[in-house]
């Protein structure tokens, strides 16, 4: 699109996709460095570099394989590299990864921030990474072309819950720097035939299984403060529904003897691309057992987002954004950072965090 915003609505443009991950084309594009303050990279931002596809299957919220229907062109905001943007109509073929369902043809917005409007593989097969944007919907994060051996390497990143890795071709879990205390040796829960197992701890791929919901919504602050934390003061409430009409167990989701659920050690937060447990985690001991929800019950917890440590947090006011993740379920929620006034509640937070 060769025409330029308006200075009204190119700053609207420029809020929307600031917030959204930059997307791929039909080749991988580096991702954005982080918006500048005195020529320095604010701190929060993603370096500019080049997608490790894998890596994006991995920590994915949604990966599905469809055709991509229709690519149609948006505003272009004029940075530099200015920043495309897409409405997609994707037609779901398989979801490798998600709460979307196959067989439908749903809407989602793609942007691309570099110097020459992307080259989408409008009426190909293509394998599409895909996260909730804040405003709701789907975001495209990335676009590739589907060839038999991108598939092959997506269904196995895919299968492993979110937030794992692999070294050296080894299964690695966010729970791994935990070592030995992460997962009991004589656990009785173990991995089914052909699951993967973390290298470092032992600890099986959970997941959670059909049926189970996961949601996550900010805490309102003890006192809201305009323009300095309209998203909380990092507070928020995770809750875990059964939706089968039927009870079920959720292999993610772990409960002592007595079923009570241990929450601190059954979630991860996926943060500036690194993965790791929630920061009252202590690793697993005693007995355990898959948590079982019955028929539309729900369970929730709050956890403390800004009690994590090795977060490079912003100067200034900058989001970051946290991927709450349970098995292959997870929840992204995009948080406004106030160094002034946040910096002193995560300090507090830090100093309630027991040491590992």
């Amino acid at each position: 699109m060769s025409n330029r915003l308006s200075s009204a609505v190119l700053a609207a443009v420029l809020v929307f996709c600031a917030s959204q991950q930059v997307g791929l084309a039909q080749r991988q594009v580096p991702a954005p460095a982080g918006p500048a303050v005195g020529g320095a990279e604010v701190p929060g931002g993603r370096a500019a570099r080049k997608a490790d596809p894998v890596e994006q299957y991995q920590t994915a919220e949604c990966v599905l394989v469809g055709v991509l229907q229709e690519a149609k062109a948006g505003p272009v905001a004029s940075s530099m590299p200015p920043i495309y943007t897409y409405r997609l109509t994707i037609e779901v073929g398989e979801v490798l990864r998600g709460d979307v369902e196959a067989g439908k043809t749903i809407p989602a917005t793609y942007s691309a921030r570099q110097v020459q409007a992307p080259v989408l593989p409008v009426g190909r097969k293509c394998i599409i990474v895909a996260e909730t944007a804040r405003e709701g919907g789907l975001h495209a994060v990335s676009i590739l072309e589907a060839t038999d051996e991108a598939l092959k390497l997506a269904r196995a990143a895919a299968s492993l819950p979110l937030g794992w890795s692999q070294a050296g071709g080894k299964a690695v879990s966010p729970w791994a720097a935990m070592g030995e205390r992460a997962w009991p040796k004589d656990s009785p829960i173990a991995a089914a035939p052909g699951q993967a197992v973390c290298s470092t701890t032992g600890r099986p791929a959970l997941m959670c299984g059909k049926g189970v919901k996961l949601t996550v919504e900010a805490v309102p602050p003890a006192k809201a403060i305009q323009w300095t934390n309209p998203d909380g003061d990092g507070l928020y409430t995770v809750t875990v529904e059964n939706t089968a009409g039927k009870a079920v167990q959720v292999p993610a989701l772990l409960a002592d003897e007595k079923g009570v659920i241990l929450w601190d050690e059954s979630l991860a937060i996926v943060c500036q691309g690194t993965a790791r447990p929630v920061p009252a985690a202590k690793g697993v001991s005693g007995k355990i057992k898959p948590a079982t929800l019955e028929p539309g019950q729900r369970v929730s917890c709050t956890v403390n987002a800004l009690a994590m440590d090795n977060v490079e947090w912003p100067r200034g006011g900058y989001r970051v954004a946290f991927r709450f993740c349970l098995g292959e379920l997870s929840v992204t929620k995009s948080f406004y950072y106030m160094s002034r006034h946040h910096d002193a509640i995560r300090d507090a937070s830090r100093a309630n965090v027991p040491p590992k």
